[in-house]
This record gives C-alpha cells, sequence and structure tokens, in this order.
C-alpha cells in the first residue's frame, strides 16, 4: 500500500505554513492508509453526504459540505477495519475562529454560535457592540458545522493539543 506524506504534498499545492489535515475520518485506527482500500463504501454510506474521496483516493470529510453528526453508517460500512467506533473521542480536532470574524469587527453575526449543538462557540461582548467569538475547546467535538455555515470561512479544524 502506498504511503502518503502531508508535508511533501502540501509543498506541492503550495501549502507554506501549518498543514491542513488532509485526512479526517471519525474513529480512523492508527493503520488507517494500511488497512482502507479506498472502495468508497464509507462515502456512499455518509448519512450527511460530508464523506467525499480525498488526496490519494482515501475518504475524508469535507467540512465545506456540512458537518460530521457522529451517526457511524461510516464505521458500519467499512469492511476492512480500517474505521473503528470504539475509539474515543471520534477524532482529536477542533474549531477555531480566525481574526477575520464578523462578529469581531462589529457586525452582528452569530451563526458558528447557533449551529454549534454542543455550545463551544460563544460571544464574550465588548464596549461598543462587538462580541468575541470563543471556542471551549473541552466542549468543542470537531463535528464542523460551523464550517460550511461562516460567510467569510474564517473557521478552520485544527488538531486538538
Amino acid at each position: 500500500m502506498t504511503t502518503i506524506n502531508a508535508a511533501r504534498r502540501a509543498f506541492l499545492k503550495r501549502r507554506i505554513g501549518p498543514t491542513s489535515i488532509d485526512h479526517r475520518m471519525p474513529w480512523a485506527v492508527a493503520a488507517f492508509f494500511d488497512l482502507c482500500r479506498r472502495c468508497d463504501d464509507c462515502i456512499r454510506a455518509c448519512e450527511e453526504s460530508v464523506v467525499v474521496r480525498g488526496d490519494g483516493g482515501f475518504p475524508t470529510v469535507d467540512f465545506s459540505r456540512g458537518g460530521c453528526s457522529f451517526c457511524g453508517a461510516c464505521v458500519r460500512a467499512c469492511g476492512h477495519d480500517a474505521l473503528d467506533r470504539r475509539a474515543s473521542p471520534a477524532w482529536r480536532l477542533t474549531a477555531a475562529i480566525g481574526d477575520g470574524c464578523l462578529s469581531a469587527q462589529g457586525i452582528t453575526c452569530r451563526a458558528c454560535g447557533d449551529v454549534c449543538e454542543t455550545r463551544a462557540i460563544r460571544f464574550q461582548l465588548q464596549p461598543g457592540g462587538r462580541a468575541i467569538p470563543g471556542v471551549d475547546t473541552s466542549l468543542c467535538n470537531g463535528c464542523g458545522s460551523c464550517i460550511a455555515i461562516c460567510p467569510i470561512h474564517v473557521i478552520q479544524i485544527e488538531e486538538a493539543a
């Protein structure tokens, strides 16, 4: 099975700086790249239609399509043991809100907070009518629902510390 060097792919795509998380599947086992056969069963099974083919044909969650509901359909569809629902948490991802947030600029927008089921995104009121968003990483499950709804795309998913 072919191994993928994420740093090399990032360089070839002219991504400079922190590398993005190219392969993110909930409940992926440590040997995911060795066990995954790229059969697309998990893609077809995804109830939210957020699992897509990523680099190298491996499945990945595309948060621009919406968030992962952690329904487990991908795990049930995987016949190669590349995903294991017993892993807890499903992954170690969390949301991070960038500096360009509309609310931080005094423009009323709380779309990400409204869609966050775990209430990990909260807004702290500031003088002048601004509200600074913050992510409580102890509550954020990395579902990514906040990413698709953000009108200016300043929210990213990162590896949790």
